[in-house]
Order: C-alpha cells, then sequence, then structure tokens
C-alpha cells in the first residue's frame, strides 16, 4: 500500500482513482457526497492553520460512524491530599486544566434571617444575646457529637441546620416574653425571674419532646439517620440548658432598657379581620380544616421517594455529567447487575435463563469473549485477505510500527504540489451522477483556487499548509488501515488465550464466575430501575450491582423513616400526656402536627417533589417545630395571661410566627441551590414549615376558646392601675 517515492498526497490520488468507479453506485450517492465536501473542507481549513479529517472509516465501512462508536474512555486515578478538605481538589483542577488546554470540554439568607429577627425582636442587645446564646450552643452539640460518635457522615452533618433551626427558636420565646414584661415595667431581676416561670416549662417541654423525635431514629438500621437521631436529640437538650442559664446570664450584664412609654411587641401575627374570625368562627374553620385533610390525606399514596443517589448531585458536575451521558448510551450501560456462579456450568445456565426476561438485553459472562462458529469466520476473513492482497506474514506485523523498508521519504514542496495537482485531476475525472456534477466541479475549482493561493505565500507558510492537507486527506486513512490489518490476523482462541487482566474480572480465585445482566431499558427512570430489579430477582434473588443498591437502600431508608416517626409520634402523644395532663390539650398540639404533615406530603405530590436521601432529613425538624409551637401555645393558654381577644394577641403568638419565618428563610434559601438535593431540602422544608405556622396560628387558635387571665405577672403598681391586661 505504500510507494517508497511517493508521497501521502499521491497515495490519496491513486485512492480516488481506484473508487471513481464504485462512486456512481446508488448506495454511494450519500458517500460521494460527503466525500467531496470533506475534499473541499479539507483544502480550505489548511489555509487557516486547521485539520478536518477525510471519514475513511465511515467509507471503508460503508455506513456513517455513530458518536457512541468514535467514544473512548480516559480512566484517570487521582493522587489525593487528605490533609485537605477536598482532597481530590488539587487533582480535579489540574485534570480541568488539561481537559481546557486539550478542548475536552462541553460547549445566601444571612441578611433576611437577621432582619426577621430584628422585626421580631427590635432590639439589638436581644438579638446579640440570642446569637451567642445559639453559637455556644451548636459548639457544644459538635462536642457531644464528637466524643459520643467520633465522626460525622453525609447526614448527620446536617444536625448544624437543624440545631439552628430549633435552637434559635427557645432564644426567640425567652426574649420576646422577656422583653414584654421590661416594657410592661417589672424590674429586670424580676422579669428575667417571671420568664422563666412562664416559659421555662414550656421550652422544656418542646425540648424533651423533640429530643424524643429525634431519639426515635437511633434504633433504626440507616446508620446515618441513627447518628444523626443521637446527636440531634442531644442537642435539643444542650439548647434548652444554655437558653435557661446564659440567656439570663447576658441579660444580667447587659439587660434590655425599654424606652419611656414603649409598647410591649405583642399581636399583630394576623391581621386583625383575621385574627377575629379565628376566634369567632371556630366551626367554620375546623371544617375548613378537616376538608383540607381529607383532600391532603388522599393525595400521600402519591408520594414517592426518589431512589436515585445522582438526584443529589450538581447535574453540572464532570462526575454526574459523564454517567447520565453513559446512562442514555445504549452501547454503554453502566447501570449493570452482577450474578454469582460456582463455576461455568452454573454461569451458563443462569445467563441462559437471564436473558430470556424481557427487561434483560443480554447477560455476559467470560464464555461470551471466545467468539462461536469461529472455523467459519476465519475462512471469511482468510478470503477477505487473499482479495486484499494481504500476506499472512504482513497481517502479523504490530499495528504501531511500519517496516523500515516501507518508510518512503518525505517529499518536498514541488512533490507535494504536483500531488495535488494530480489530486484535483482524480476529482475532476470522477463519474458522478448529475445531481453531483455541480458539487464536483466547485470542489475542483475550490483545489484551484487553493493552488493559485499557495503561490503567493512565503515557502514556511505552504509547508504548513501542505501539512495540514496531508493530515486531513489521509492522516486517518493508516489508522484506518491498520485497524483493518489487525482484523484480518485473527487466529483461533479459546479462554485460555483471553489476556489475565479480562479473565480476574469475570472469574474469581476460586473458580466463582460473574455474570454481568444489561437492562434493555434506561435504568435513569425509577420505575424501569425497580421492574428490572425485581425481575432479575426471580432468577438470581442474591444480585447485586448498583441498581439493586439503590433500590435496596431505598427501601431501607423508607422503612427506617416510617417506623422512626411512628416511634417519635407516640412517645411525642405520651410525653405530652404526661406533662399536660390533659387529653384536650394535648390533643390541641397534635392535631394541627397532623394536619400540617398530611399538607406537607400532598403538596410534595402537587409540586413534584420527592422526598429523597436529603430532603428527608428535613422530616424531624418539622416534627420538632411543630411539637414546640403547640407546646408554646397551649402552655399560654393554660398559664391565663392571655387577653380576651385570644392567644394571636400575646407575645408567644408572635414568638411563634417570628422564630417560625426565621426558620423559613434561613432553609428556604437553600432552594435556590444550584445543587438539587440542597434545593429539594429547602423546598420541602419552606412548603412543611408554611403548614407548620399555619396550622399553629389558625388551627390551634380554633381548638380553644381563649381565657381571661388568671394569675398576675410582676409588674409595677402604675401598670396595674391603667387597667391594661396583664401578661400580654
Amino acid at each position: 500500500m505504500l510507494i517508497a517515492d511517493r508521497g501521502p498526497l499521491a497515495d490519496a490520488a491513486e485512492q480516488t482513482e481506484a473508487d471513481s468507479a464504485e462512486v456512481s453506485d446508488a448506495d454511494d450517492e450519500g458517500r460521494a457526497v460527503e466525500l467531496l465536501g470533506a475534499v473541499g473542507g479539507a483544502f480550505e481549513s489548511s489555509m487557516v492553520d486547521r485539520v478536518q479529517p477525510l471519514p475513511w472509516r465511515d467509507l471503508m465501512s460503508g455506513h456513517r460512524t455513530s458518536p457512541e462508536e468514535l467514544r473512548r474512555y480516559i480512566e484517570i486515578l487521582p493522587r489525593l491530599d487528605f490533609d485537605l478538605l477536598f482532597p481530590g481538589e488539587p487533582a480535579l483542577t489540574r485534570i480541568r486544566t488539561v481537559a481546557d488546554s486539550l478542548g475536552l470540554t462541553a460547549k445566601d439568607g444571612v441578611g433576611v434571617v437577621g432582619l426577621i429577627l430584628y422585626a421580631g425582636l427590635r432590639s439589638a442587645r436581644l438579638i446579640a444575646a440570642a446569637l451567642i446564646t445559639l453559637l455556644v450552643g451548636l459548639v457544644l452539640t459538635a462536642a457531644f457529637a464528637a466524643l459520643a460518635v467520633g465522626h460525622l457522615n453525609l447526614i448527620s452533618m446536617a444536625f448544624a441546620v437543624l440545631y439552628i433551626g430549633l435552637g434559635i427558636d427557645y432564644a426567640i420565646h425567652y426574649s420576646l416574653r422577656y422583653r414584654e414584661l421590661r416594657t410592661r415595667g417589672a424590674a429586670n431581676q424580676d422579669a428575667l425571674q417571671q420568664t422563666a416561670g412562664d416559659v421555662g416549662a414550656s421550652l422544656l417541654m418542646s425540648a424533651v419532646t423533640t429530643a424524643a423525635c429525634f431519639f426515635a431514629f437511633v434504633p433504626t438500621d440507616f446508620e446515618g439517620v441513627s447518628e444523626l437521631g443521637l446527636i440531634g436529640g442531644a442537642g435539643m437538650l444542650i439548647s434548652f440548658a444554655i437558653t435557661i442559664t446564659l440567656l439570663p446570664a447576658l441579660f444580667s450584664l447587659v439587660p434590655f432598657r425599654p424606652t419611656p412609654g414603649e409598647a410591649p411587641l405583642v399581636g399583630g401575627v394576623l391581621p386583625r379581620g383575621l385574627a377575629n374570625g379565628v376566634t369567632r368562627h371556630r366551626r367554620a374553620v375546623l371544617f375548613g380544616a378537616a376538608v383540607v385533610a381529607l383532600a391532603s390525606v388522599a393525595l400521600l399514596p402519591r408520594a414517592r421517594f426518589d431512589l436515585d443517589p445522582l438526584a443529589l448531585r450538581d447535574p453540572e458536575g464532570e462526575s454526574t455529567a459523564t454517567f447520565l451521558e453513559l446512562l442514555g448510551d445504549s452501547t454503554a450501560r453502566p447501570m449493570t447487575v452482577s450474578v454469582l456462579a460456582a463455576d461455568r456450568e452454573e454461569a451458563e445456565e443462569i445467563a441462559a435463563g437471564l436473558e430470556r426476561l424481557e427487561g434483560v438485553e443480554a447477560a455476559i459472562s467470560l464464555d461470551d469473549f471466545v467468539p462461536g462458529g469461529q472455523e467459519a469466520k476465519l475462512a471469511t476473513v482468510e478470503r477477505i485477505a487473499r482479495a486484499l492482497g494481504i500476506a499472512p506474514e504482513a497481517r502479523d506485523l504490530p499495528t504501531t510500527e511500519v517496516p523500515e523498508k516501507s518508510t518512503p521519504p518525505t517529499p518536498g514542496p514541488s512533490e507535494r504540489m504536483a500531488d495535488v495537482e494530480r489530486f484535483r485531476r482524480s476529482v475532476r475525472g470522477l463519474e458522478l451522477e448529475p445531481d453531483e456534477v455541480d458539487l464536483g466541479r466547485f470542489v475542483t475549482f475550490q483545489i484551484r483556487n487553493w493552488q493559485r493561493r499557495m503561490e503567493d505565500l512565503p515557502q514556511r507558510r505552504q509547508e504548513r499548509a501542505l501539512e495540514r492537507v496531508e493530515e486531513s486527506l489521509v492522516g486517518g486513512l493508516g489508522r484506518s488501515l491498520a485497524d483493518l490489518r489487525t482484523s484480518l490476523a485473527a487466529r483461533s482462541i479459546s479462554e485460555e488465550h483471553l489476556p489475565e487482566e479480562l479473565v480476574r474480572r469475570w472469574v474469581a480465585a476460586d473458580g466463582t464466575r460473574r455474570v454481568e445482566v444489561i437492562p434493555r431499558a434506561d435504568l435513569g427512570d425509577e420505575e424501569a430501575l425497580r421492574a428490572f430489579v425485581a425481575e432479575v430477582r426471580t432468577i438470581a434473588p442474591r444480585a447485586t450491582g448498583e441498581p439493586v443498591i439503590n433500590v435496596s437502600a431505598g427501601e431501607a431508608v423508607v422503612a427506617a423513616f416510617r417506623r422512626a416517626l411512628i416511634g417519635a409520634a407516640i412517645a411525642t402523644l405520651l410525653l405530652l400526656l404526661l406533662a399536660l395532663r390533659s387529653v384536650p390539650d394535648a390533643s390541641r398540639v397534635i392535631i394541627p402536627l397532623l394536619l400540617a404533615g398530611a399538607m406537607t406530603g400532598a403538596a410534595t405530590v402537587l409540586f413534584g417533589i420527592a422526598f429523597n436521601y436529603a430532603n428527608v432529613i428535613a422530616l424531624p425538624l418539622l416534627l420538632g417545630v411543630g411539637v414546640d409551637n403547640g407546646i408554646h401555645m397551649v402552655h399560654r393558654r393554660r398559664a391565663g395571661t392571655a387577653p380576651d381577644r385570644g392567644l394571636l394577641e400575646t407575645s408567644t403568638a408572635r414568638a411563634v410566627l417570628y422564630a417560625s419565618l426565621t426558620t423559613i428563610f434561613s432553609f428556604g434559601n437553600l432552594a435556590f441551590s444550584s445543587h438539587p438535593g440542597t434545593a429539594s431540602m429547602g423546598r420541602l422544608l419552606t412548603i412543611g414549615m408554611l403548614a407548620v405556622l399555619v396550622c399553629t396560628l389558625v388551627v390551634l387558635p380554633a381548638l380553644a376558646e381563649p381565657r381571661r387571665a388568671s394569675r398576675k405577672p410582676v409588674v409595677s403598681p402604675e401598670d396595674v392601675s391603667i387597667g391594661e391586661p396583664i401578661g400580654v
């Protein structure tokens, strides 16, 4: 195939002449147009120092090469630096830099929460004290996690988010009641004592019940959730202890001093008309709540858990983007299942049974790497080799080497220009179909115009352009011929001839064999994933692999959370009955909480939000906040310090509102994250907290008529003489 005294462009000319008789065949019409267009593009690209290769692979195979056939995989083993928070970051940065240079690319809420705290507390001193208390409690909780568990995982790391969402609530309730008493004239020490008496019991009950909700997750089999339950439960108790010790100490050192004539911050949680309507039209409110509850319960069976861990990862990340691309590639299918067999006979039996399944594309074992019907195939290969005139010894040459005697000398610019002229004439002499004649003439004109332009270029530019033309026209021809020669060097093989590295992937040292099951459907679809795993398990119950792991892990998480939530609900109810010693009061806490939970589940269906491994950890937070809100409201009602207008006109209701808003805005900001897992957590928390807040401020007050005050807080004689309601 190589000519000693001719250059590669001359070879291209001869190849063009040899193919001219076939170009006019009907089957080659499309390829002729593609070839002529590529030839013209090769000459034009050389003038701007670019290479535009001819599709030799397509021409030799007789079909257009698909992107999947051209895909090559580069496996990189990075050097990890475990002294860094992200050990692989330096390696990833370097890989991205190299990939960019090679062209291998595919073409925050703190301010809001601060404003809410200011709107609720209206004092820089109160806000600073609340934040200091929160940070100290967070540090102590982290210290407990280090001592009790010793490490954090991807789920238990969320303890900080949950602690902030719940811990700030305790400080807000204490601070608002303290501020209310101070603005009504109570001395600082007296206000601190009465605040402890008024909200201390409700804070203790809230901490114990919320801690019980978290501790209910400890016995689960899901280690991450179990550790989160232990850390979160301890954190709630720590938060209570810090709130009733450190926060009063801070107020003793730097007390809140109201301005003369300053009114207490109470009420205002709902518009006056709506607040009065809740009290006056209790039956209508409860009827509406019942309707919402029935509708929500009807939607709950349609809530789903997303089994795919990729749903939690940034789709723009290199690893995720690559995996998703391969997942949609029918020739790659990275999501496969493996089945182990004791020996070859069992492996063949299992593979045969699996291949009969509708959802299985193929079941592969080591035997599949040894082709069948070798005699007939080798006879065909030999006939093709003889027809091409390739001797057996030539077929055995390494594909990366060329015999020294066949290496042609490098032709000079004049020889190459002569080859271009010959090539132009060959193109002009092609026998083309009528609708291809104009294209042939245009390509001939392109080459001729290129020759004229070359005459005006410096020698170095000429040599560069000639190199680019040569690479475009015949650069891929040598590789294609080498591939052809390799394929014609086929010999009869058996399992003993297979590479040792390949065998180790399919056969263990003790003779155990692996059968890989390739799905027919795209397992990016959850229904297809579940169906595939269930179908494979009918033949191989002990099958393993990522599809099986995803389904099993999802089922384990759902079961763990179901058991834990049921346990938490039972523990909460028992604690409420024990602490409140009243079934009606306990029901006033539980009923709004159950309604908020049903509304949250229904909202996930309406808004298309699936539960997943990330957002499911929001459930303890929602349960804890709901219990806390209900306890505070019921305790304020039982204390007898609510005015005639009802619970919504108290500082407790105001504390519930602003504590919930801080949680909503601090976590709701996560909904705008580009990370899917973080965003889903933010959306679920926002929806759930809104449901809890509405049920606490609307449904709970409707469950109980307001009471008049039954005891007097510590206030000044001037306040009593005015006749204002006491302890509002």
